[in-house]
């Protein structure tokens, strides 16, 4: 780690990031409620939540370990069974770059099987080669003198909850991450359903992605997750705020009549964002920060390669319903801003607080 400013440097940009990551563009109404309740767990709220997740990872994270990030929601089934929504893919892209680019993890990204050709898509885009999860740590080989070019691996599991839960204990035996991260990922509640935001249940096509962390929780390995709408992986750490102030939080359209609350497992650090994305941007960003490596930070090129790799994956803005460069009714010009903006923040700490000598 090059350290290129200071803690209190660290903790002002964190501040900022997690409050420009919530401010409610969409004017949806909740998300405010849920950073609110999150950020109160957060020691006491006195810690950002951007801050607590990239404490994590470094603590977490050694060259050549393997790291898990779960992503993809294919949250229209009926008309459009085997397309994610766009929110979710480029945030997980930009955490997985962070981390192989500053602590020299292993990236692998778990999705649905369906969803594993256009998650390839949007993982080129963000400059990563694709290769098999036993190939991976090959990719960190200096031996003839080049750089290591950034590469991950894709894995796809299906539906069916036990088949998913045999599944999710094999990765888990067989990798050893070293840490689980969720982002914009549907999680179940106390009966095994999943639940959009408008309380109807999901469950019968999404992969049952809880079993990672709740082995996860069982090995001690650390977790996060990512959300903006209170029915995703790592929502449960927040269960009261939402069975309260939520629509459908406590009772959904299903006949579990439970809530979307995924109340099956919880996890070390919840971000909330006001689009799932904005928090991967905003943790990677940070993380390139915190370890002094700004090649790592997203920028805008990049981020607009990611966007436009959608119209080949055939994902899905699911507020403004087509396929197009952008995510939950804010398009492409929207998210490059929010890009420029965690930029700035990040490039006026380094000035405001430098680490001299």
């Amino acid at each position: 780690m090059k350290k290129i400013i200071t803690d209190e440097g660290l903790f002002n940009v964190a501040d900022t990031l997690d409050k420009l990551i919530n401010v409610d563009i969409p004017a949806r109404g909740s998300i405010g409620v849920l950073f609110e309740a999150a950020r109160k767990q957060s020691e006491g709220g006195t810690k950002p939540l951007c801050l607590a997740a990239v404490e994590l990872l470094q603590r977490a994270i050694k060259p050549g370990n393997y790291v898990f990030i779960t992503t993809g929601w294919a949250e229209q089934p009926v008309n459009i069974p085997d397309k994610s929504e766009t929110d979710g893919p480029a945030g997980a892209a930009a955490i997985a770059r962070a981390i192989r680019l500053t602590l020299g993890g292993l990236p692998i990204i778990l999705t649905d099987d369906y969803l594993v050709e256009g998650m390839r898509h949007v993982m080129i885009a963000a400059g990563f080669h694709v290769t098999t999860p036993d190939r991976l740590p090959d990719s960190l080989s200096t031996e003839l003198g080049f750089a290591c070019c950034p590469t991950l691996a894709i894995l796809g599991l299906p539906a069916e909850l036990e088949e998913d839960r045999r599944m999710e204990t094999d990765l888990l035996e067989r990798y050893n991450p070293a840490c689980c991260i969720s982002i914009e990922r549907g999680g179940m509640n106390r009966h095994g359903r999943i639940h959009g935001m408008g309380g109807c249940d999901f469950s019968a096509n999404q992969a049952k992605m809880d079993f990672l962390f709740m082995g996860s929780k069982e090995r001690g390995i650390p977790t996060i997750g990512i959300g903006d709408g209170g029915n995703e992986i790592g929502m449960a750490n927040i269960e009261e705020t939402i069975r309260q102030k939520v629509r459908y939080g406590n009772r959904c359209k299903c006949p579990c009549q439970s809530g979307i609350i995924p109340d099956a497992v919880g996890v070390d650090v919840l971000v909330t964002a006001t689009i799932s994305n904005w928090g991967g941007y905003a943790i990677a960003s940070l993380l390139a920060l915190a370890e002094g490596k700004l090649e790592a930070l997203c920028s805008e090129e990049l981020e607009l390669r990611v966007l436009n790799s959608y119209l080949l994956a055939e994902f899905h803005d699911t507020i403004s319903a087509c396929v197009a460069p952008s995510a939950d009714g804010c398009e492409a010009a929207v998210q490059l801003a929010l890009i420029t903006l965690i930029r700035k923040s990040i490039f006026m700490g380094i000035s405001h607080f430098p680490v001299l000598g």
